[in-house]
């Protein structure tokens, strides 16, 4: 029988080698287009859904924004390159492109990752508020997007800076004055605050924007759903009459574990809580996932 056998395979080896490479390359092709399509498929739903993510980067901000047209935006990238991995996590498979950059402020936290993403993937365009400040860092990235000729606007609030994509609305609440090239005592209160409305549904992103600059735009306010709380739950991030304004739902502190500056502050976590603002932290939470058709929202964590 062995004797039969192996004449067989002789006889036939060209016939079963082929025959094999067909079998395995059908198989291999076919895992690639099954992983592919639901990765896809899971990291965006574009036709229905606006999808919000604050990304867990540690200690520091980044939020991404996949939008329903297909537009994306990235606010911040935190302190490192693990907004990178973050972002591998949910962008669309294969999407080498973000739209709209925002460096809300230039300190480290928010800045140093977002280096690391102009120089992995194509931007539309950046917004910052071009305020002066002396840091390594911020030299680099300013080089960085004038040798890839990336389009730079310093931004104020006002129609300039208010973009429709749909029935998605995006703008620029602050700052209230241009700021390029002046010098700001307080760095974080130069964050550029902007807000995203989708129908019913409405985000809050007050970067490290601290009580006084949070009461210049109390006038633009009303009622929001989601509020990213601003300089990561410090005792100075969160102004009480701008809860009392925009009543959210919910609450998310973008925060790195047992970090040495103690956010979030026991206060703001009070106080959040008085006015029965559901909370997420990335320390605790990790990736936050918020996704709306403007009517209703849904959130996932540690995914």
């Amino acid at each position: 029988i062995f004797n039969l056998l192996f004449y067989f395979i002789f006889k036939n080896f060209k016939m079963i080698k082929n025959r094999l490479q067909f079998i395995f390359g059908f198989l291999l092709v076919s895992a690639v287009i099954i992983w592919a399509g639901y990765f896809t498929n899971s990291n965006a739903d574009t036709n229905n859904t606006d999808h919000i993510y604050f990304l867990d980067v540690g200690q520091g901000d980044s939020e991404y924004i996949k939008l329903r047209d297909g537009s994306d935006i990235l606010i911040d990238g935190g302190p490192d390159q693990k907004v990178l991995t973050e972002l591998g996590r949910v962008m669309d498979f294969g999407d080498r492109k973000i739209d709209l950059v925002i460096l809300t402020h230039p300190h480290a936290d928010h800045l140093t990752g977002l280096i690391s993403v102009i120089n992995r993937f194509e931007i539309g365009e950046v917004w910052e508020s071009g305020v002066e400040y002396p840091s390594s860092v911020y030299d680099q990235w300013k080089n960085d997007i004038k040798t890839k000729n990336i389009s730079d606007s310093f931004v104020t609030a006002g129609k300039s800076q208010s973009f429709n994509f749909g029935q998605t609305k995006f703008s620029v609440l602050y700052p209230l004055l241009p700021e390029k090239n002046l010098k700001i005592d307080d760095l974080n209160n130069s964050s550029v605050i902007t807000q995203l409305s989708d129908g019913r549904i409405s985000f809050l992103f007050l970067g490290d924007a601290q009580l006084e600059a949070q009461q210049k735009i109390l006038n633009q306010l009303n009622l929001i759903t989601v509020l990213k709380v601003g300089h990561h739950g410090s005792s100075n991030g969160t102004l009480d009459d701008l809860l009392k304004i925009t009543r959210p739902a919910v609450g998310v502190i973008e925060v790195g574990k047992d970090n040495t500056y103690g956010h979030p502050a026991s206060s703001v976590i009070n106080l959040l809580k008085s006015y029965a603002v559901r909370i997420y932290r990335t320390d605790q939470n990790g990736t936050v996932e918020i996704s709306t058709d403007g009517k209703s929202y849904n959130i996932k964590t540690n995914f």
